[in-house]
């Protein structure tokens, strides 16, 4: 939708952001008021026209799919928000696509370095599109652009100033389904290896399940087939009721797992009983600490 050279993944994420936004009930109205000034001006258009807008949620998302971005969003933003206010000293946010957090935030940010990871063309994309927005990238803020083929994550981040042993923030939303399990783990030792003790990492990931097909979850079958169709099918999950053991076994303590049900219930669910929809029911949010 913005462009091809970027991550097709990454745009259906920036747009599910915008339209959230538009929502009527403020209750569930989406907090990424930022992820339009990434889209071209058709698509700006788009937003506020009710029908239009509701197509799109409804053809151009697996079923729940647009639900959980909506309550993604919000469980990470408030992570990121109480980093910023305990003086996380960096945070990190892994292929961070078209996110909008550095920017919205950065009015609370008083100490931390932030840091965003991912592709040149993905990065070159973003920082045009926010350029013709005319925003400015806040001082705290650097893009960490970084080619898997070329250079570890470690050089990269180095290379940019991340710096060893402080107590870090890293954000990874929307990835690890994507990468090997080999590339999770190494992500892991990265992370284990240099910040310190306290430090904290955010991921969502797949159900183990899910790959193998076994349609347990509520749009199981849309999300593998849209994934797939886009070329950028799941490759890497959990077995659910497990994150703990694994997590141990790689350094990190489990703090919270966040299961669709729970994201349902604080996120899209009123006090009244008024719910939104549906969350897509193939992932889990994890926030875990380095021991």
């Amino acid at each position: 939708m913005l462009e091809q050279q970027g991550s097709s993944t990454a745009e259906f994420t920036c747009l599910a952001r915008g339209l959230a936004t538009r929502e009527k009930d403020k209750r569930f109205r989406g907090p990424d008021t930022m992820a339009e000034l990434l889209f071209p001006l058709k698509a700006k258009i788009m937003l506020n026209i009710p029908i239009i807008r509701s197509f799109l949620i409804n053809k151009m998302f697996a079923p729940g799919i647009y639900e959980y971005v909506l309550a993604r969003t919000k469980a990470l933003d408030e992570i990121f928000v109480n980093a910023l206010d305990q003086g996380f000293q960096q945070i990190v946010i892994l292929g961070a696509g078209y996110d909008t957090r550095a920017y919205r935030f950065k009015k609370l940010n008083k100490v931390t370095k932030i840091f965003e990871v991912d592709a040149p063309a993905t990065q070159r994309l973003k920082r045009r599109q926010l350029l013709k927005a005319s925003i400015c990238q806040p001082i705290e803020l650097t893009f960490i652009p970084i080619d898997f083929n070329k250079l570890s994550l470690a050089a990269a981040l180095h290379a940019g100033g991340f710096r060893d042993g402080l107590r870090t923030l890293f954000l990874w939303e929307g990835v690890t389904m994507y990468l090997t399990a080999d590339a999770v783990n190494a992500t892991l030792a990265f992370i284990q290896k240099y910040s310190s003790s306290g430090s904290i990492v955010a991921f969502d990931y797949a159900y183990a399940s899910v790959l193998r097909g076994e349609n347990r979850y509520y749009g199981e079958k849309k999300i593998m087939k849209t994934v797939s169709n886009v070329g950028e099918g799941w490759t890497f999950g959990i077995e659910e009721d497990t994150s703990k053991d694994f997590l141990l076994a790689r350094g990190f303590q489990l703090i919270a797992e966040l299961d669709p049900q729970y994201l349902q219930r604080k996120y899209l669910q009123a006090e009244d009983g008024t719910k939104l929809g549906i969350i897509n029911g193939t992932q889990s949010i994890i926030f875990a600490e380095v021991i």
